[in-house]
């Protein structure tokens, strides 16, 4: 009996069984290797779109600098830490949340003798950083906004953001969205974004970008106290541009509708001619009931040279219709914060020169001058980078502001005034 026992079970179990194989046989085999192969990446694709992505990161600015005057009799000289921090949450084909905040911290500063003003300037630390608190720092929230994507189609971005909005280097015409210009001496954009929603639209080869500007909704008196709420349907501001591919180049029209303020309507193009990268713009104020129509315009180009591209050739030329030749009104300007040396005047223009691979890899110079030409003043800068390993990236720059006291880029620092500046810039 013991012997007969284990193939009678056998074969009992087989029977039963037989009925479950011939289930299975009418569907798909669960031990096919290209089933379970497909099992697993669909798993796998399910985890993915449910993983969240998460991107720490910024840039570090250290700044120290020392600005005298020919007779070397005085001097002011600050040192700087500032940067931006960033943390920035994706969920894969769904959207992402984004914030940024930028920060600084006085070091140091000292002045001597027939001292240069300290407050307001086109060069480093001593001449943009006000006496402050060197135990304090001060923070700024740079851009928070969530993204969205819907089908591919639309992206939509929600919040506090900055916008790229033109193709010029140093003047931007058409960039009348956000708040502030680029500083072209910064190595770092350290701006604060504006408020609002935007919608990136494809539209064949063609983008649409819209923007809704909702900076004005909430507003604070200039003499302190409660914020107002105001109708967003008075205060809020419609952006809107439309880049579009023509014979190889890029076009684009811009404009911005505003209840409150002048609207605004803009064209800018950028392309290849002769070898040469170039790019223009134009932008216009429209007429209002109290406001004249003004207008600005700029135009560039640039180019690398010889085998290797070492070299490489920069200009650009700008009119500013809402510009003055009158250098008594800048302190009243200075007064209100208002001014710019690169937008107090009328007529500027920008030439550089510049050689990477100087000698050794990751050594570069740059020759650059900025001026006025409403008021003759002007800024020459040379400086020269080093981007070695073992070494922090860091550039040295001697700057020369001249053309008469009391200009565009002599106001702040006197006239024939010098600035040594060194810049750490790290990233992390």
């Amino acid at each position: 009996m013991r012997r007969c026992g284990w193939p009678a079970a056998a074969v009992v179990v087989l029977a039963l069984a037989a009925p479950v194989v011939r289930a299975d046989d009418a569907g798909p085999d669960v031990f096919d290797s290209g089933s379970f192969d497909q099992s697993v990446q669909q798993s796998r694709q399910q985890e993915q779109k449910a993983k969240l992505e998460t991107q720490f990161g910024g840039n570090l600015l250290y700044d120290t600098s020392v600005t005298t005057v020919p007779a070397l009799d005085g001097y002011g000289a600050a040192g700087s830490f500032s940067g931006k921090a960033f943390v920035k949450v994706t969920v894969p084909d769904t959207g992402a949340l984004y914030l940024a905040y930028n920060f600084s911290k006085n070091l140091y500063q000292g002045a001597a003798g027939s001292v240069p003003g300290t407050s307001l300037g086109p060069g480093g630390p001593a001449l943009s950083q006000p006496a402050g608190d060197l135990y304090g720092a001060s923070y700024a929230l740079a851009e928070f906004y969530a993204s969205l994507d819907i089908a591919h189609a639309v992206f939509f971005r929600i919040g506090n953001q900055l916008l790229a909005w033109g193709p010029s280097v140093i003047w931007t015409p058409v960039d009348f969205v956000n708040l502030e210009h680029v500083n072209p001496l910064s190595p770092l954009d350290l701006r604060v974004g504006k408020p609002g929603i935007r919608a990136t639209v494809p539209v064949g080869t063609s983008t649409l970008f819209l923007f809704a500007d909702l900076s004005r909704t909430v507003a604070s008196p200039a003499g302190g106290g409660s914020s107002v709420v105001n109708d967003p349907a008075k205060t809020a501001a419609l952006a809107g541009r439309w880049d579009v591919p023509v014979a190889g180049a890029e076009v684009a029209v811009s404009g911005l509708a505003s209840a409150v303020g002048q609207s605004r309507a803009g064209l800018d193009a950028s392309g290849r001619l002769l070898g040469f990268d170039v790019y223009g713009e134009l932008a216009a104020a429209l007429p209002t009931a109290t406001d004249a129509l003004t207008w600005s315009t700029s135009a560039g180009l640039q180019r690398d040279l010889g085998d290797l591209k070492y070299w490489h050739l920069a200009g650009e030329v700008y009119y500013n219709g809402s510009g003055t030749a009158d250098i008594s009104s800048y302190a009243g300007l200075a007064a209100s914060e208002a001014f710019d040396p690169f937008y107090v005047g009328k007529w500027y223009a920008y030439v550089s020169a510049g050689r990477s691979h100087l000698f050794v890899d990751g050594v570069s110079t740059t020759l650059a001058a900025f001026t006025d030409l409403s008021d003759g003043s002007f800024l020459a800068r040379v400086s020269t980078s080093l981007a070695v390993p073992g070494v922090p990236p860091l550039s040295v720059a001697l700057s020369w502001a001249g053309g008469g006291a009391g200009k565009a880029f002599t106001y702040v620092t006197g006239n024939n005034s010098l600035t040594a500046d060194l810049q750490v810039v790290v990233e992390f």
